[in-house]
């Protein structure tokens, strides 16, 4: 791979580029799946703005041994790349969750999961109509970006040319159809360390990349954008631009937006509703694996994940079975909703002194959202029963016990998700949940259909847009990554003006 003439950990401040026709803001996966797609259709003039170093390429289930990499997911305090751009209270994005402070971001984190945001949630008018139909029905005259994109991550993950990310494996259990949950993965040829996809998989190298260099706000002008300022090595820069895109974390997307629009006049409270994570919860049962019926001992032994829909409850009920390293069968079945968008969610910033402004953080449960525990709750214990039955004698009993605290989340999450690898003997049943923002799937500040346009262009700010997560007026129960990639391919080709499928994209 090719370094950028920028990607130089330490450079000197001559090395920051006057400017380019793009500049990308945010090194992450949606900053890099677009620098990609942009490099694809023969857009040499971009450049990707990182606020974190070049620390290697690898994903850190690759890089780490296992107690080491699960230590660096669940205590984010012992990567030092973590970072937590904002002040918050309570459970909420605070413990688990942080944003990681390095080029690549979350690409070289996340475990893999490949799921489209549902139908009863990627729906018109919650989307733009354009954008619906660009992901699922038809795009630039072919097959829709979601169909696209599962073949391209499909023929990553399997070496060779395919078209589905699952084995097809399915399990019968409590009237779910579970299938194996599709994931965009390469496992080392020993069979323990592996890696998910990151746009490095794919990388052509040709993008300019500028690391350490944080986006303080957006320069704008006459209303347009001219480009970004950026801090480096202690020294603030302005690179011009005619185009910016805010590809960044959810948060630091709202920060640089706040101060842009209150900027015009457009924002005069400095804040931003609608910031939504995942309503995640489940429980934990361990059972003597002789006792596990055929279909879950080898499910079991296989370490699989097996995943099924359950729109009724705007959720996916996903089922985990494995063996632990002291021989006791592992059953962690959990259901991951769609949190609802409101005045509950909200980012906010104190429009005072230099940028950036300083940033807070606020996340609760709507009133839907309440409903929905209550709803999953009920399902988890029917599960349970199921799981129970399904394995007889060797099941005993049990009402599950849910903590009823002032807000939704375990506290000492960490240390319940650990809990059953160190299991010598079966236990009791436990639950757990995730507080808000520990999924990491934040969302929903900038929503598209509202401040911006059905070109994810602010309507506000000709020349600013943005992408990723932070984008999604409704997020369904699906990991972001596939809509993620989906919407890149989409945003480069509004960018670059140009029809048609190009030579090694999106085909």
């Amino acid at each position: 791979m090719t370094p950028s003439p920028y990607d130089r950990p330490g450079s000197d401040a001559h090395d920051v580029p006057a400017g380019a026709a793009v500049v990308i803001v945010g090194g992450g996966f949606a900053g890099l799946a677009l620098a990609d797609e942009l490099a694809r259709r023969g857009n040499e003039d971009v450049l990707v703005v990182e606020a974190g170093s070049d620390a290697g390429r690898e994903h850190y289930r690759q890089e780490f041994d296992e107690a080491t990499a699960t230590s660096m997911w669940l205590d984010p305090d012992s990567d030092k790349h973590a970072w937590r751009p904002y002040e918050s209270t309570g459970l909420a994005f605070a413990g688990v969750s942080a944003v990681r402070r390095r080029l690549g971001g979350r690409s070289l984190y996340w475990h893999g999961m490949v799921l489209p945001i549902e139908p009863w949630a990627l729906t018109s008018p919650d989307w733009p109509a354009s954008v619906v139909s660009d992901l699922t029905v038809e795009w630039e005259n072919g097959r829709p970006l979601y169909e696209r994109t599962v073949t391209r991550l499909a023929g990553w993950a399997n070496g060779s040319p395919a078209t589905s990310l699952s084995s097809g494996r399915t399990l019968d259990l409590a009237g779910y159809r579970f299938t194996e949950a599709p994931r965009a993965v390469r496992r080392s040829p020993d069979g323990g360390r592996w890696r998910a996809y990151s746009p490095f998989e794919q990388w052509n190298g040709s993008t300019a990349i500028l690391c350490e260099s944080r986006a303080v706000e957006i320069l704008i002008d006459a209303g347009r954008v001219r480009g970004v300022r950026v801090e480096r090595g202690g020294r603030r820069h302005d690179i011009g631009a005619r185009v910016v895109v805010l590809a960044s974390s959810t948060v630091e997307n709202s920060r640089l937006a706040i101060q842009a629009l209150t900027g015009l006049g457009r924002l005069p409270d400095a804040r931003l509703t609608g910031l939504v994570d995942k309503v995640a919860q489940g429980f934990v049962a361990t059972f003597d694996v002789d006792h596990l019926p055929d279909g879950l001992r080898g499910a079991a032994d296989d370490g699989g994940v097996y995943v099924s829909p359950n729109p009724e409850l705007r959720s996916n009920t996903f089922l985990s079975l494995r063996v632990n390293q002291h021989g006791v069968g592992v059953v962690d079945a959990y259901l991951m909703g769609e949190q609802t968008r409101g005045s509950h969610g909200a980012i906010w910033c104190d429009p005072a002194g230099d940028t950036p402004w300083r940033t807070h953080v606020r996340c609760s449960l709507g009133p839907d959202d309440v409903r929905l525990v209550a709803a999953q709750r009920t399902e988890l214990q029917r599960l349970y029963d199921a799981v129970c039955s399904a394995i007889g004698t060797g099941c005993p009993s049990a009402t599950l016990s849910f903590a009823n605290a002032d807000e939704f989340g375990s506290a000492d999450l960490p240390d319940i998700l650990r809990r059953a690898d160190a299991l010598r003997l079966p236990q009791a049943p436990y639950t757990y949940a995730f507080p808000l923002g520990s999924e990491q799937h934040e969302a929903g500040t900038l929503a598209v259909g509202e401040l911006l346009g059905d070109d994810f262009q602010f309507r506000a700010v000709p020349g600013l847009y943005a992408c990723g997560p932070s984008t999604f007026p409704r997020t369904g129960a699906a990991n972001p990554v596939q809509t993620i990639l989906a919407l890149a391919a989409r945003t480069a080709a509004a960018l670059t003006g140009r029809s048609g499928p190009q030579r090694g994209g999106h085909e």
